[in-house]
């Protein structure tokens, strides 16, 4: 069973280490330090209207889901920033409960929408297919390397 708590700043080096060994390995293979880390996560909490959980799995973190809220014209929307699962017990349906649950607190809190950006590729389109999230027709995602 899966105990949540609401992220606050005191949870940010215990979220590192998690983020870490998620996202260095296979498929990311990024390289995040602990200070990088450290200061991706207190800039995604302290902005206004932030919302994040933790996922606790045996009184040991296991997952993390945050981002922030955004009004619109017809309603307010919400932005995923992060969201993952500790590295080796991904596929064991972890992700979707820890998503399910910030899904009902999200509309307990008025969001009509969620947006997310992620990687392409089957790994995790797919998951966020299975969880509702269709690919947006009129948002395009681009970049430029200064």
């Amino acid at each position: 069973m899966l105990r949540y708590k609401k992220i606050e700043i005191s949870d940010i080096p215990e979220m590192t280490e998690m983020y870490i060994g998620a996202f260095n390995g296979s498929p990311w293979n990024d390289e995040w330090t602990r200070e990088t880390v450290e200061k991706r996560l207190h800039q995604m909490i302290c902005v206004e209207d932030f919302y994040g959980l933790c996922a606790y799995q045996d009184q040991e973190l296991c997952g993390l889901i945050l981002g922030c809220m955004e009004q619109y014209y017809d309603g307010i929307m919400f932005n995923i920033r992060e969201f993952c699962v500790k590295k080796g017990i991904g596929g064991g349906g972890i992700g979707t409960k820890i998503y399910q649950r910030f899904e009902e607190d999200l509309k307990g809190l008025g969001v009509k929408k969620i947006m997310l950006y992620t990687m392409g590729g089957e790994y995790t389109q797919h998951f966020y297919r299975k969880l509702g999230f269709d690919e947006s027709d009129n948002l395009v995602v681009m970049g430029k390397t200064l």
